[in-house]
């Protein structure tokens, strides 16, 4: 992170944004790019997420009180908004932050999805624990979704789905 912030310090816009524009930059760099594209991929899983939540498979608080009800409809929300943020992450990442090329696209995206799998699903256990046994809000525990995520998923796609 110490050279994140002395790239930053030391260098102009036009440098700056030469190195976000490049995928041959310092590994601190293409995570903060990577979570870049995890911030843009989370808000359209919340967008999915939420307005699935609170219309066509009710899980708010507000809208179901049965806890057991709403962690199934939350878990199934995850899943619906899953494919779809999943689908834009990959293609961000390809864009944007890794280098394609170590496997044809088919596979890379399959495997890409596969890699998500143990991230996806530990935040989803860890999401149906706090509303079906603690009684939190939907809303708090999305919080238990996102953390294993994020740090699965970035060493994964890193070191088995990229060539860089």
């Amino acid at each position: 992170m110490n050279e994140l912030i002395r790239f930053l310090r030391s260098n102009n816009l036009s440098a700056i944004v030469a190195a976000f524009s490049s995928r041959e930059v310092h590994p601190a760099i293409q995570f903060l790019k990577y979570g870049l594209c995890g911030v843009i991929s989370l808000a359209l899983h919340m967008t999915v997420f939420f307005a699935l939540s609170a219309t066509v498979n009710p899980a708010l608080k507000t809208n179901v009180a049965d806890d057991a009800v709403r962690a199934n409809h939350a878990l199934g929300n995850n899943a619906v908004a899953f494919l779809f943020s999943n689908a834009l992450v990959y293609w961000l990442n390809t864009k944007w932050v890794f280098t394609a090329g170590r496997h044809d696209r088919v596979k890379e995206f399959l495997l890409f999805t596969l890699v998500a799998a143990p991230g996806v699903i530990g935040g989803s256990l860890v999401q149906d624990w706090l509303i079906r046994g603690l009684g939190w809000p939907t809303w708090a525990a999305f919080g238990g979704f996102l953390v294993p995520n994020v740090l699965i998923n970035f060493a994964c796609r890193k070191f088995f789905i990229f060539s860089k």
